[in-house]
């Protein structure tokens, strides 16, 4: 009996984030949000020992290489080339770089949203397509109420399904700005086990 209690402490103690206090400026909102966004993002990485997926994020980071890309060529042609004779490609080079933000805004608007986590539960056998989780979150400028939104995707159904909660900010912050990892795993595993557990009875 000990030794199983010893054993599961042990398993605990192996994904537990609490082992350094994270502490913030509990009036920073971006600070803030971007701390339990971090608390949820290891907890579910590290406790359910899901693999972390960077699609969305490289696809961000291509639409900006490809950006940046534009700016160094007109950099270098007009170096090369010196105006006004290298007026078309730099008009060029100017339209497609708004065209690439532009197509940067709506990726970040429409497509990632506000998530910060795409996870993959793999399939132990590896018979099966892997199972998909997602944790988006928002926190509005001058609000205390924090939501967060676990997300989960059959591999085999594609079919989405989801659970999210809304609280102040004060329940997993003490006065002094630190976080009360207790409270916010328990939550965050509250969602994402009735997800799990609502993907086995169907």
């Amino acid at each position: 009996m000990a030794a199983a209690r010893n054993g599961k402490s042990g398993l605990l103690e192996k994904w537990r984030i609490d082992e350094k206090p994270v502490k913030i400026d509990k009036w920073d909102g971006a600070a803030v949000k971007n701390s339990l966004d971090d608390a949820a993002k290891k907890v579910v990485l590290e406790k359910y020992c899901y693999t972390e997926n960077f699609q969305l994020v490289d696809g961000r980071l291509l639409i900006c290489t490809v950006s940046c890309l534009f700016a160094m060529l007109a950099l270098v042609w007009d170096y090369l080339h010196p105006f006004p004779e290298s007026r078309p490609v730099l008009a060029c080079c100017v339209v497609s770089y708004f065209i690439m933000m532009g197509i940067l805004t709506l990726y970040t608007s429409y497509k990632e949203k506000n998530i910060f986590l795409v996870a993959l539960q793999r399939d132990p056998a590896g018979m099966d397509p892997d199972q998909v989780w997602q944790l988006s979150s928002s926190l509005k400028r001058f609000d205390d109420q924090y939501t967060l939104r676990v997300s989960f995707a059959d591999g085999k159904s594609k079919k989405w399904r989801d659970l999210e909660f809304t609280k102040s900010v004060s329940a997993f912050f003490d006065e002094n700005g630190t976080l009360a990892m207790d409270q916010f795993e328990k939550c965050v595993s509250e969602l994402h086990d009735a997800l799990a557990t609502d993907k086995k009875t169907k």
